[in-house]
């Protein structure tokens, strides 16, 4: 780096060197802009990012000057200039840069620099014709010096210029964060000579504009060029040195931290100083103590940092611990002993399956299912016991002899009586219905997934005690106990849930919507860094063979094959998989808060903001979204462009002969980089505003605290991509009430400039697409169209970047006069109580009852939240029978009810429910047959029947995670129980201590890895279940305990009795998913997979109707909730959020799928990812569609003449056929195929695109004109444009995937000639085969 630094310094060097008596000629003719007091010339498109270093410059050395005013405690001004003396001259010095004002020199001339951009020879030379500086730029690039020249002060006494050679656009643009500003040092020595802290196009146009200032102001012209030989300069010699101010200034901006000897200040540049770190005052006159070197953290502290801990976390992990360690507690009370007995530990187990973590209206709906789950379970049981009963009373004689009732029982008044067959059989018949009925519930309504296995384990408790009852009077004191047991529970969670650190779900829905707004962010950001990164060329490919060979050496380029360079993509670099994981991170937020904000509206809260004003932030953030999702597919539109261009394939190295070479390929390489670092700047800044208009959402709504300091920082130093907003002048910034009007003016600024940029680019180009068409329809050359074609597409392209991130600052810019509009209304001043309405309890009702969309959160087990439940509509789940017409007569539709009944009994539902019991009943006969029943109760094979209940998943793959995890988790918990026992030997109070210690730490995992909750659910369980049974004989006393008929095992001897009894069970439930045949996750995720399709249809059909209702002015009033447009805005807002569920759902089935036993060829995983990554690509795409359009709703009073150009362009558009329903049709028939494993039929093509641009030319040919790409429709129509494209060519990818995994009918005939029998024609269409 130092040999780069220094080659760089000697080129300019050289330059300076030029004799000033000979004068520079500057090529007449030249394009010019003037910015300001400074002339660009030949710069065009590049204009803008020199005018924008400029202004980066000036904000920049801000710092330093208010160093200036008082250099006296400055460390870096001591360090680089050693007399405070010296502050006024470089004071002036700085000053003149920022204002650019001219100077006075020698010759009593005002002198202002003037910059030109070399791009060929001839432009800039000496007056005597004997040096060309652009010939000095490229020898330095000939010599293998590339990048090293960046620019060139030309002294000429007529006109100051600053020459920037091409190389200088190649240097880095700003400084990396990554590694840190700091100069290393080593032993008291610099290990770095500076170069990393200034070789940046700002700073090197700092240093150009020095040479200016001093050259004419004084005179001086000394040129040291590292940091040693800066700081060891003499004193008077200090202000000739144009790199001290370099080094000062960047020094002030990024706080680099040094200080010189007192010793240096008679020094040489031949005896070099060793600096040293010390304490420093900040521009800003804040003090910094002084720093040692970087010394490791401890390890205490990196754990609590990588662990994610907060106090929030906090809570919620007491919370979690503290519901069982109360019913644990309360089992020490003699009352309350006595009362339950050997059933106290359940109190434990369903305070621990209440989930009393769950936010607040979850938990309401959830509890009171189980508590009606519960009733309704205590009536069957106390049926199911009355029939056993009876079944014994009829199967025993009158006048038997037999044993007697023993006085023992599983609780008090429920002594138990000698076995009885028939009592037995009728408890396991009612045992099967129970858990088959439940379950088939359970399969077919997510949100009773807690509520199923509550009434599950109550069933299976209650069913294998049932038998042992003589009379009703012993039954309904067991079931009563029970009952109360479970309703005990329950209580001790809902106290903890309402009354400890309370945790409702509008406290959810601001969180996550905290967490959306700045992933949104975070995008923007990474958006930005992705952009930037295409300023370089080599980012679109592999540089040229040339290039390669100088910078590698020809072994190296030997050794890459074609295949390597083929393999390499856009998608592929550190920035696009950045944008990409950021864009996941959007995706995800917005799936998890719909669903949540469906559980905050019902809820009865306190608070500022209502359901209809929560419900509008999520509509004004999804509008942000989506441009963001769309700016991310610029990755992959130039990964397209880049295989259709082979960018990433040499000349020498194509398998064919392509007609492209090398060359070719360079240069359009360079246009697609020069035309990003045009666009850097405006984007840069609009989008640093955008991303202080989301920090003042935040602020404004009081998501996050607004104070002073956390607007100053926000303001100068968190966005980096704004440094404009530093020098603004003012205190406005993120919650002031004026942000709103300034972040209009920067989305005008930013419309306005666009056009500028936009004329420069055509005018660089020599654009005129109008001619360009009519030479394209008429008698063009073929490289007359090839240019209007390549011009067009990079034109669109411009278009739709810009046109994305305009409606994003715009988007934006609504979410901030919304948030606004809450402060001025008065909303955000005080809480009040906020109560759902009659309706919104009316559809709470309704939809609890009905199919509903499911989540991780309705699942006890995250493998089970793999099986993603979406209400697709009946279109897709009714079809028409082919047998049976529509029932006209009352008979006819008695006998479809009695068909409906063979109908649900033959459902996966059903299928489901049916495993759940047999493989229930398969642990549960143990409990129904004279030899085994005791055995049964002695070694509690009733938890193994409730690990079955619980562990029964609907899909294989799910399964074998599932009994991995179970077993996993049970082991933990056996190891965690003989630690709680035996460190405070049995001790109650230090039991009882541990316990929650324990539980505690295991609610961590429930937290922070939710893939992992059941292993964490099943520790806490296994450990209270254990742990509380020994404490529950320490209270009641061993033949208490043994009455029931369960031996009292030490804690040794029970933990592994109870590892057994989960991990048997749990294989059960493992066979069972296999047997009689799989629910594999592979099917079903090929069933999903289907269903993800037919949303599609469903949503592009929302489109298509949007865009013909958009286009025939049918959309109705946008203010009326029953307009058209609001109806379908909706509809199309609920589709597309099913969508984004069910794509998320399968890339976890996909997950899955490794995890299931193989039998036969491999599972195509990676091709059922390719399908659901083009999915969500079209997805994508239709939105921006339906997005762009939206810019056609013209208002008649605004801007006439723009909407004069909308309305000529709407009509046009309405008279050619935009959309049309083929694309539906594929869809639906490609979900058809997938969902039922069928073939495709013959000869199945991608619809075309719209084509749009062709027939409106064919029209009017001057509707396109260039003078009209300045209009937002025009930039809108360049996003149809393109979007339909992108979506024609995923159509095509996506059909021949799918024809790969179901096939295609074929319809050819071979015939066989009876002459030669070996000898076979094909007759039919030939087509291509897979």
């Amino acid at each position: 780096m130092r040999l780069v630094f220094l080659q760089l310094y000697s080129s300019i060097l050289s330059f300076l060197l030029l004799p000033h008596a000979l004068g520079t000629y500057l090529k007449p003719g030249l394009q010019s802009v003037t910015s300001g007091t400074h002339t660009f010339y030949n710069c065009n498109a590049r204009s803008g990012l020199l005018i924008f270093q400029l202004q980066r410059l000036r904000a920049s050395l801000e710092p330093a000057l208010h160093d200036l005013d008082d250099p006296t405690s400055s460390a870096a001004f001591k360090a680089f200039f050693k007399d405070i003396d010296h502050a006024p001259f470089v004071r002036r010095v700085i000053e003149n840069i920022t204002t650019g004002a001219p100077t006075s020199t020698v010759d009593g001339s005002d002198k202002t620099p003037s910059f030109v951009c070399l791009d060929g020879p001839g432009q800039v030379k000496t007056t005597d014709g004997d040096i060309d500086l652009y010939t000095r730029c490229s020898d330095q690039q000939e010599d293998g010096g590339d990048g090293l020249v960046a620019s060139a002060m030309v002294e000429s006494p007529d006109k100051p210029l600053v020459a920037i050679c091409p190389s200088f656009f190649r240097a880095p643009f700003s400084l990396q964060r990554i590694n840190g500003p700091c100069l290393k040092l080593h032993g008291g020595y610099f290990t770095e000579d500076g170069s990393s802290l200034v070789d940046r196009q700002m700073w090197i146009l700092m240093h150009e504009l020095v040479h200016f200032y001093l050259f004419w102001g004084s005179g001086a012209r000394l040129d040291f060029y590292s940091v040693q030989e800066c700081l060891a300069l003499k004193k008077n010699k200090t202000v000739e040195n144009v790199a001290n101010y370099v080094f000062y200034a960047a020094r002030s901006t990024t706080r680099v931290k040094m200080v010189i000897p007192p010793s240096a200040a008679d020094s040489s540049p031949s005896s070099p100083v060793h600096p040293q770190p010390t304490d420093s005052t900040f521009a800003d006159g804040s003090q910094e103590e002084k720093q040692p070197m970087p010394t490791r953290t401890s390890l205490l502290t990196r754990l609590w940092q990588k662990s994610g801990l907060n106090i929030g976390m906090l809570a919620i992990m007491f919370k979690g611990a503290l519901a069982p360690t109360i019913a644990i507690a309360l089992f020490q009370s003699t009352a309350f002993a006595n009362h339950y007995s050997t059933l106290g530990y359940l109190v434990a187990i369903m305070s621990i399956l209440s989930f009393g973590i769950m936010p607040r209206a979850k938990f309401v709906q959830t509890m009171l299912f189980n508590i009606i789950g519960i009733c309704i379970g205590f009536c069957i049981t106390l049926l199911s016991i009355f029939c056993s009963v009876q079944a014994r009373a009829h199967t025993t004689p009158p006048l038997s002899t037999g044993p007697k009732s023993s006085t023992g029982g599983p609780s008090p008044g429920a002594s138990v009586a000698p076995y009885n067959s028939s009592a037995s059989a009728v408890c396991a018949i009612w045992l099967f219905f129970n858990i088959y009925v439940s379950n088939t519930l359970r399969a077919s309504r997510p949100q009773l997934q807690f509520p199923v296995i509550m009434y599950s384990i109550f069933a299976n408790v209650a069913s294998t005690y049932a038998p042992q009852f003589a009379t009703m009077t012993q039954g309904i004191a067991f079931g009563r106990r029970l009952f109360e047991a479970f309703l005990t529970g329950f209580a001790i969670a809902i106290a903890v849930s309402f009354f400890v650190f309370p945790l409702t779900s509008r406290m959810v829905v601001l969180k996550t919507t905290t967490g959306y707004i700045k992933a949104l962010s975070n995008a923007l950001k990474a958006q930005s860094d992705y952009l930037q990164s295409l300023e370089d060329r080599n980012a679109f490919g592999p540089p040229s063979r040339r290039e390669d060979e100088a910078h590698r050496g020809k072994e190296t380029e030997k050794s890459r094959s074609p295949q390597d360079t083929q393999g390499i993509s856009l998608q592929s670099t550190p920035e696009a998989k950045a944008l990409k994981a950021a864009i996941g991170v959007i995706t995800e937020l917005h799936g998890k808060i719909s669903g949540d904000l469906a559980f905050a509206k019902r809820e009865i809260a306190y608070g500022k903001l209502d359901a209809s004003e929560l419900s509008e932030i999520l509509k004004l953030m999804r509008q942000v979204m989506l441009p963001i999702i769309g700016m991310s597919s610029v990755a992959d539109i130039f990964s397209r462009v880049a295989e259709r261009q082979r960018w990433w394939i040499h000349e020498d190295d194509a398998p064919e002969n392509l007609g492209r070479s090398d060359e070719v390929k360079e240069m359009e390489k360079e246009q697609w980089s020069e035309i990003m670092r045009t666009l850097h700047q405006p984007f840069e800044v609009l989008t640093g505003w955008m991303n202080q208009g989301l920090q003042h959402v935040l602020f404004t709504l009081e998501l996050e605290e607004d104070s002073m300091k956390q607007r100053k920082k926000t303001a100068h130093t968190s966005n980096d991509n704004s440094p404009d907003l530093e020098a603004r002048g003012n205190d406005i910034g993120p919650g002031d009430k004026r942000f709103a009007g300034v972040l209009s003016n920067k989305i005008d600024q930013f419309y306005e400039q666009r056009k500028i940029t936009l004329d420069t680019w055509c005018r660089h180009k020599g654009l005129d697409l109008q001619h360009q068409a009519r030479q394209q329809s008429g008698s063009g050359s073929n490289k007359a169209i090839a240019d209007h074609q390549r011009h067009q597409r990079q034109l669109y392209l411009i278009l739709y970047m810009e046109f994305l991130l305009w409606s994003s600052g715009r988007a934006v810019l609504d979410l901030v006069k919304f948030a606004d509009a809450k402060v001025e209304a008065g909303t955000m001043q005080k809480k009040r109580l906020i109560t759902p309405g009659t309706k919104r309890v009316t559809k709470w009702v309704s939809a609890a009852l009905s199919t509903e969309d499911s989540s991780a959160d309705h699942s006890p087990d995250t493998s089970e939240s793999t099986v993603v439940t979406i209400k697709i509509g009946d279109a897709y789940q009714k079809t028409k029978d082919p047998e049976h017409l529509p029932p006209t007569s009352a008979w006819q539709r008695f006998g479809n009810a009695i068909r409906t009944i063979s109908h649900i009994l033959g459902s996966q539902e059903s299928a489901f429910g049916f495993r759940v019991a047999c493989a229930t009943l398969s642990i549960g006969i143990v409990a129904f047959l004279r030899d085994t029943q005791a055995f049964f109760i002695q070694q509690r094979l009733v938890w193994a029947m409730i690990m079955v209940s619980i562990g029964m998943t609907v899909t294989a793959g799910a399964g074998v995670f599932g009994f991995v995890g179970r077993v996993a988790g049970t082991v933990i918990a056996v190891c965690t129980s003989y630690l709680i026992w035996y460190v405070v030997d049995g001790k109650m109070p230090g039991v009882i201590v541990l316990l929650f210690a324990f539980t505690f730490c295991e609610t961590y995992f429930v937290l922070k890895y939710p893939r992992f909750t059941v292993i964490a659910l099943i520790s806490v369980v296994t450990q209270v279940l254990v742990v509380g049974y020994e404490l529950q004989v320490q209270k009641v006393g061993v033949q208490v305990t043994q009455s029931s008929g369960q031996p009292a095992y030490p804690l040794y001897v029970l933990a592994p009795y109870r590892l057994a009894c989960v991990s048997g069970g749990m294989l059960v439930a493992f066979i069972w998913t296999f047997f009689p045949f799989p629910l594999t996750a592979r099917s079903q995720l090929r069933k999903d997979l289907g269903a993800s399709l037919y949303l599609l249809a469903n949503y592009y059909s929302c489109v298509h109707t949007t865009v013909r209702m958009r286009l025939d002015g049918s959309r109705g009033n946008p203010q009326d909730k029953t307009s058209p447009e609001r109806r379908l805005d909706k509809a199309r807002a609920q589709v597309f959020t099913k969508e984004l569920a069910l794509l998320a759902g399968l890339r976890q089935h996909s997950a899955f799928t490794k995890w299931e036993p193989t039998l036969g060829g491999k599972f195509p995983r990676q091709k059922y990812d390719t399908i659901i990554e083009e999915v969500q690509n079209i997805l994508n795409y239709m939105s921006l569609i339906s997005y762009a359009l939206s810019i056609l709703q013209y208002d008649d009073e605004n801007d006439p003449e723009q909407t004069s150009w909308l309305k000529t362009f709407g009509q046009l558009v309405r008279s050619v056929d935009l959309t049309s329903h083929e694309l539906t049709s594929t869809l639906s028939l490609l979900s058809a195929a997938v969902t039922n494993g069928n073939p495709l039929p013959p000869y199945l093509q991608a619809p075309e695109p719209y084509k749009l641009s062709a027939k409106l030319e064919a029209i009017d040919a001057d509707i396109l004109n260039i003078s009209h790409i300045a209009e937002p429709g025009y930039a809108a129509f360049a996003v149809m444009q393109i979007a339909s494209s992108l979506i024609s060519d995923d159509m095509g990818k996506l059909i021949q995937n799918v024809k790969s995994l179901v096939g295609e009918v074929d319809f050819s005939f071979h015939i066989i000639s009876s002459s030669d029998e070996a000898r076979e024609t094909k007759v039919g269409p030939r087509r291509k085969t897979d």
